[in-house]
């Protein structure tokens, strides 16, 4: 896991490994196609057990664009459908491990200066979305995308959609 371990270098890396693991397929290697979806299996297994969101995201990501490229392709023969039925495979494990992240401490997440507090802070006048909340904030996307799924992992925020938005607000157990 030594490229993949640190988030900067993990999207590109995981990124590579996908786009080699179509190359793989488009040329019929086979063997090398096995090789790359076992290293993509592998690293969603460590960053489920490293609780790594970041990197699991990533995978998530370059998971479903690989399965939908192939899923695309006319006349997919049996090798690669194959390949396909293994990707699908690894997006349930993905997903999986994403639904089963162990909710962080109330005490952790509301504790002065972090950035799930300054959010949880932010939901103090009522409901907003995460563009709202990034500009009232002031963190960055990423951050803000960061701390809403902690939040509601423990209960202090709840989510649902608005059209094309996503409103938060604070629940009963965060007041």
């Amino acid at each position: 896991m030594s490229d993949f371990a640190d988030g900067s270098a993990s999207d590109a890396a995981i990124r590579a490994l996908a786009d080699g693991l179509l190359d793989a397929i488009d040329g019929g290697r086979w063997s090398d196609a096995d090789a790359d979806l076992e290293t993509l299996a592998e690293e969603a297994l460590g960053c489920i057990v490293q609780d790594r969101a970041d990197g699991l995201a990533a995978i998530a990501r370059e998971t479903a664009r690989c399965h939908t490229a192939l899923a695309l392709r006319h006349g997919l023969g049996p090798d690669a459908m194959h390949r396909l039925g293994q990707l699908r495979a690894i997006g349930v494990l993905v997903n999986a491990g994403r639904r089963s992240r162990r909710p962080h401490p109330a005490e952790a997440l509301t504790r002065a200066g972090t950035p799930t507090a300054v959010v949880l802070s932010a939901l103090d006048k009522g409901p907003k979305s995460g563009q709202d909340l990034v500009e009232t904030t002031g963190l960055s996307p990423e951050t803000v995308a960061r701390a809403l799924p902690d939040l509601r992992a423990s209960g202090l925020v709840r989510s649902w959609p608005a059209g094309r938005l996503v409103m938060n607000e604070r629940t009963d157990r965060a007041r």
